[in-house]
């Protein structure tokens, strides 16, 4: 009954987070289009103030803030316990770096996680368990459902992308859980196949921010699918930040509460990855939220 009120409120003129809204979504706008880098960051610290200061209020976790999309992409696990916020501010470099911040479902008090980019100090980061101030930074655009590892320690397959240089690009498969309550990035949960058995608590990918990559969950098979990345000639034979997809595709196909890699795998009506993010990067979120 509270969610179908809440819905209905949302209708009426007086509804207080219709403004909140509406300013956010102005402040965002010259995030992602002013052509000042110092307008940029100035709009960002202002955009991060505005948010924390909008979800302090009563019932904000029922507010989609849906006109947002042009800016953060926010993202729900079908368990409705929690929501995520993620952006990215770009500099003039071609440089990004990202934001974002968890939002549990508590009906009396704000529980709210900001996240700290710390990708430029990260060592290892496929092996690393991270947490909401030290986090690897992306645009998450898919929670897949709840798994777990013998049903003892649940959690959540993010996908995301991740801006890096003029030259490079990357996309990430990360795993959220919960340790003690509190958020937590990175499980070791994804096989490596028979020439690269490692297990690795997180997957990156590296490429060149001339091609597309497809990284998409396919729910009738249970399997995140991506394009399989290969030199395009020689002189990038030993810089896989600079290779591309070679038009085969392999997968990680979910069993046993593990990811367990699939090489070369038979893709077929996949949707088309025009994911032209890397050729306008303030298109990012709307494309990211429909998984491409």
């Amino acid at each position: 009954m509270l969610c179908t009120g809440f819905v209905k409120a949302q209708t009426t003129d007086n509804n207080p987070f219709r403004e909140l809204e509406d300013s956010l979504k102005k402040i965002g706008k010259i995030i992602t289009n002013d052509t000042l880098e110092q307008n940029r960051v100035n709009a960002n610290y202002k955009f991060i103030k505005t948010l924390v200061n909008t979800l302090k209020q009563k019932e904000s976790f029922l507010y989609p803030f849906d006109s947002l999309s042009t800016t953060v992409s926010i993202l729900k696990p079908d368990d409705n316990k929690f929501r995520i916020f993620t952006w990215f501010l770009m500099s003039d470099d071609g440089t990004f770096r990202f934001y974002g911040a968890l939002q549990m479902n508590s009906p009396k008090n704000l529980e709210l996680y900001p996240f700290t980019d710390s990708f430029a100090k990260m060592e290892s980061p496929e092996d690393s368990t991270l947490n909401p101030k030290k986090w690897y930074g992306a645009v998450y655009y898919n929670i897949i459902p709840i798994n777990s590892i013998n049903k003892q320690v649940p959690y959540y397959t993010l996908l995301g992308w991740k801006g890096s240089t003029r030259q490079s690009t990357k996309k990430i498969i990360d795993v959220l859980w919960f340790d003690n309550g509190k958020p937590t990035f990175g499980l070791p949960v994804f096989i490596g196949n028979k020439n690269d058995d490692k297990t690795r608590k997180r997957i990156i990918f590296s490429y060149t921010s001339e091609a597309t990559m497809l990284l998409k969950y396919v729910k009738e098979k249970g399997n995140i699918v991506f394009d399989h990345l290969a030199p395009a000639n020689a002189e990038v034979k030993n810089m896989p930040s600079l290779w591309g997809p070679d038009l085969t595709y392999d997968a990680y196909k979910f069993k046993n509460g593990k990811w367990h890699f699939q090489d070369n795998v038979d893709v077929k009506n996949l949707p088309n990855a025009s994911d032209d993010i890397l050729v306008n990067p303030k298109k990012a979120v709307d494309v990211l939220q429909n998984g491409e």
